[in-house]
C-alpha cells in the first residue's frame, strides 16, 4: 500500500443507499487495472483493503459496512463468500443427539444470469496457494491485484433491469465478513411500528439504542478503523425517507463522540419515487426527511443530498432529465446508477494517485460560515461529440449540462465556491492539431483547460478547483442500459442519431460539489414544510415520539441553517425594507 494513502471507511445506510453504493463499488472494481503496462489516474487504495484468506490468497475488498434488513440480502451470505467459499451441505447424519431428526430446507432464491456467471468464475479462480509461499501484502501496488472476477463477466450483456430486485443481485466485489449488518424486518414490521412498511425517525433512533445494533455497528466501525494506517475519516451513504435516517443520526453521533479528529462526509440520497398511501404516512415520510437531514446537517462535516426528484417534500415534483439519459424513474437499480455514477466521479477529488485533495481541504472550502450543505451537479456524459476537441468545443459556446443532483439548490445563485472533476478526456481530445494556442499557454489535462475556461465564464465562483483523470467511468456490466442511441461506445455524442441504444462501455463525464446562496432555497423548503405540520394533531407523528417541543427545536434549528444561506443581494434588500 501507498505509504501515501489516508484512508477512509464507508457506511451504507438503508436499502436505497446500498442500491447506490453496489454501483460505486461496481464501478470502482470495473476500473481496476491488472496490465502492468497501463496506468491509471485512481489510488484505489483509500477506499479497497487487502487481505489474507485462510487459503493464504490475497484479497482485496471494500473498506465498507452495509446495513440493511435481513430480508434484502437475497443470495449473498451473511459473512460473504470470500473466506468461507464452500458452505458444508446440512445432514441429518450429524446430529448431535439420538432423537428424530426432521431437515427442513427453505427453497433458495434463484439466481439471475449475472450472479450465476461470477459464481462460475470464482469457482475457477478458486485455487488454494502454497502455503510456503511468503507473501509480503506491502510491496503490491493496486495495479497488481489478482482479479475477483474474469474479464467475461464484463464483456457479458445483461438484461439485469426486470430482474433486480435488490442491490446484492448485481454486486461485483466480494465483501469482508465484517461488511455486512443485517437489521431484524420482524421489528419492524410485526413490532409496534408500521404494518405497510412505512417506519419514522424516531423509530430508527430506537433502534439505534438497542445493545446488540449499536455495539455491532460501532465494532465494525472499530474494526475497519485499527486496520487503517492513517485514518482520514469517512463516508456515509444513507437513506433519510425512513427509519434509517434515526439509525444515520445515531451512527453520525457515535463518530462524532469517538472519531472528533476525522472529517465525514454524507451522501443523503432518496429514490425519485417515493408514494405514501395515505396522507397520515405522506406526513410520516416528509417528517422523516426534514428530520433526517437536519440531524445529517449538524453531525456531517459536509452534507450533500441526492435525488432524482427536483424537490425533496413534493413526491410528486417532476425527475431530473439528462438530454442522454432514459430510464425507468421508479427502477432503483437504473436511478440509482445515475447517483453512483456522481460519487464516483466526485470522490476522485481525494483518491486521485497524485496530488489527492484531502477531505479536510474540500469540506473547510465548502462549508465555511457553518454552510454544512453542499450541492451537487452531474454531466453524465460530458456532451462532447465524437470529432470535436475539448477547447474548440468550448469555445464554440458549448458546455457541459450540469444537472443538479441536490434537490432544491440552485448552484447559479451567488456561487461562491466549487471543487469539479471531469475525466475521461484524454490529451488528444484537448486542442486539435496545428490550433493556436495564446502566448504562455499550454495545456496537458482537461481539467487545467476547464479551470480557465471557467475563470474566463461570467458563472465562475470566487474560489473554485478543477481535477481531472484521464481515466473515464467504466459502465461495463452489470451497470444498466440507460443510454442513448445518441451515445457512442466510448461515451461521446453524436447528432443525429440514427442507430438504437448501443453497449456504452464507459464515459467522459463531470461532476462538482457546490457552495453558494442558492443551496438556502433548499432549507426554506425545509423550512416551509416544517412550520406547516402541527404534530400535535398528526397520530402518526405522536405515535413515533415526536413532540411539540422537539418539533419547535427542530425549526429553530432549519432557521438558524437558513439564515446562514442568505446571499448578499437577500440581505441588501432586507436593508432597505
Amino acid at each position: 500500500m501507498d505509504c501515501n494513502v489516508r484512508e477512509l471507511i464507508t457506511l451504507q445506510v438503508g436499502h436505497y443507499a446500498n442500491f447506490v453504493g453496489t454501483h460505486w463499488w461496481n464501478l470502482q472494481e470495473a476500473s481496476f487495472v491488472y496490465d502492468s503496462s497501463a496506468s491509471t489516474d485512481i489510488n484505489h487504495d483509500f477506499l479497497f483493503r487487502e487481505g489474507i484468506t485462510l487459503q493464504r490468497q490475497e484479497t482485496y475488498t471494500p473498506r465498507l459496512i452495509s446495513i440493511d434488513f435481513k430480508n434484502n440480502l437475497h443470495t449473498l451470505p451473511v459473512g460473504g463468500s470470500l473466506y468461507n467459499p464452500h458452505q458444508p451441505e446440512l445432514s441429518t447424519s450429524e446430529a448431535s443427539w439420538d432423537g428424530p431428526v426432521q431437515l427442513v430446507r427453505q427453497l433458495p432464491v434463484r439466481k439471475n444470469e449475472f450472479l450465476r456467471d461470477l459464481e462460475q468464475e470464482d469457482a475457477l479462480h478458486y485455487v488454494p496457494t502454497d502455503e510456503d509461499k511468503d507473501i509480503c501484502i506491502d510491496d503490491k501496488t493496486p495495479d497488481s491485484k489478482v482479479s475477483t472476477s474474469a474479464p467475461n463477466s464484463l464483456e457479458k450483456i445483461y438484461d439485469l433491469q426486470d430482474q433486480v430486485t435488490v442491490w446484492s443481485d448485481y454486486l461485483r466485489p466480494h465483501l469482508h465478513p465484517s461488511t455486512l449488518f443485517l437489521l431484524d424486518d420482524n421489528y419492524v414490521l410485526n413490532g409496534s411500528l408500521s404494518t405497510e412498511g412505512s417506519w419514522g425517525f424516531h423509530s430508527g433512533i430506537s433502534f439505534w439504542q438497542r445493545e446488540d445494533v449499536e455495539d455491532g455497528i460501532t465494532d465494525r466501525i472499530r474494526i475497519f478503523a485499527e486496520s487503517c494506517g492513517s485514518l482520514q475519516g469517512f463516508q456515509v451513504i444513507c437513506d433519510v425517507h425512513d427509519g434509517m435516517g434515526g439509525i444515520s443520526n445515531g451512527i453520525l453521533a457515535h463518530l462524532e463522540d469517538e472519531y472528533r479528529s476525522k472529517d465525514c462526509l454524507t451522501f443523503a440520497v432518496m429514490p425519485p419515487c417515493l408514494s405514501p398511501e395515505t396522507p397520515q404516512l405522506k406526513l410520516l415520510m416528509q417528517s422523516n426527511i426534514i428530520q433526517a437531514y437536519t440531524s445529517c446537517s449538524r453531525l456531517s462535516s459536509m452534507l450533500v443530498p441526492l435525488s432524482l426528484r427536483q424537490q425533496c417534500l413534493d413526491f410528486q415534483a417532476p425527475c431530473l432529465k439528462f438530454p442522454h439519459i432514459l430510464l425507468k424513474e421508479d427502477n432503483a437499480y437504473m436511478s440509482s446508477s445515475v447517483l453512483a455514477s456522481f460519487i464516483d466521479t466526485a470522490t476522485l477529488s481525494y483518491r486521485l494517485r497524485n496530488s489527492p485533495l484531502p477531505l479536510r481541504n474540500i469540506a473547510e472550502l465548502l462549508t465555511f460560515s457553518d454552510r454544512p450543505v453542499v450541492g451537487s451537479t452531474l454531466s453524465l456524459p460530458l456532451g462532447l461529440s465524437s470529432d470535436s476537441y475539448l477547447m474548440e468545443w468550448l469555445s464554440d459556446g458549448n458546455q457541459p449540462l450540469r444537472v443538479p443532483l441536490s434537490p432544491g439548490t440552485d448552484i447559479k445563485i451567488d456561487a461562491f465556491s466549487e471543487v469539479t472533476v471531469i475525466r475521461g478526456i484524454p490529451s488528444s481530445r484537448l486542442i486539435r492539431p496545428k490550433s493556436k494556442l495564446p502566448h504562455g499557454k499550454q495545456y496537458n489535462t482537461a481539467s487545467e483547460l476547464y479551470h480557465d475556461y471557467l475563470q474566463e465564464s461570467s458563472r465562475a465562483p470566487r474560489r473554485c478547483i478543477v481535477l481531472g483523470a484521464r481515466d473515464p467511468i467504466k459502465t461495463s456490466s452489470p451497470f444498466p442500459s440507460i443510454f442513448r442511441g445518441s451515445v457512442s461506445e466510448d461515451g461521446f455524442v453524436d447528432f443525429p442519431s440514427h442507430s438504437s441504444a448501443k453497449v456504452v462501455k464507459s464515459l467522459p463525464c463531470m461532476a462538482g460539489f457546490h457552495q453558494g446562496g442558492g443551496i438556502g432555497y433548499f432549507f426554506q423548503e425545509l423550512l416551509n414544510a416544517a412550520e406547516k405540520i402541527d404534530v400535535g394533531k398528526i397520530p402518526r407523528l405522536l405515535d413515533e415520539g415526536v413532540d411539540k417541543e422537539a418539533w419547535t427545536d427542530l425549526k429553530e434549528q432549519l432557521k438558524k441553517l437558513d439564515g446562514n444561506y442568505i446571499t448578499k443581494v437577500e440581505m441588501d434588500s432586507s436593508d432597505d425594507d
